[in-house]
């Protein structure tokens, strides 16, 4: 549409909200992924110990991953996805759909989106580290973002 973009930095706030967003669901995920697997080890277990194991999750996941950059410990926010537990292990696909969009989004910038579109949606159905390699030229990775990320922080920095 020919609208130029006034602020310059617009590409590395979106990398650092994707990189936020990808960091916050990601611990969720890692929770829903362990409540799961306890939930398989533990077939009878009472709803009290349900809970505990969600409250038990949280907390290491918050205490390997969150305590030592946001502060506190055995902080159990991460459980906070009671839906979890009614639609199982689908938290997981959020990052790597976050992922996924990133790496798209990477690929299309500067071209023509149609044409991007067509040539990336026409490969038929094939599975998703394979689509991506055709589509953006590597498979599913956080490296682009993690790149982006650095790239955005020494920016903003100055």
């Amino acid at each position: 549409m020919g609208l130029k973009n006034p602020n310059p930095e617009d590409e590395y706030w979106l990398a650092l909200d994707n990189f936020w967003s990808c960091y916050e669901i990601m611990g969720v995920s890692l929770v829903d992924i362990q409540v799961w697997e306890w939930l398989y080890a533990n077939p009878n277990a009472t709803p009290e110990q349900l809970k505990e194991a969600v409250i038990n999750a949280a907390k290491e996941v918050w205490n390997t991953y969150y305590a030592g950059i946001l502060g506190g410990e055995d902080e159990t926010l991460l459980g906070i996805y009671s839906h979890m537990i009614d639609y199982p292990l689908y938290l997981p696909n959020y990052p790597m759909g976050h992922l996924i969009a990133f790496q798209i989004e990477q690929q299309v910038r500067g071209k023509n989106l149609a044409d991007e579109m067509y040539r990336m949606y026409t490969q038929g159905s094939i599975i998703p580290q394979h689509w991506m390699k055709n589509a953006v030229g590597s498979p599913i990775s956080i490296e682009p973002l993690l790149a982006a990320t650095h790239e955005a922080l020494q920016a903003l920095k100055k």
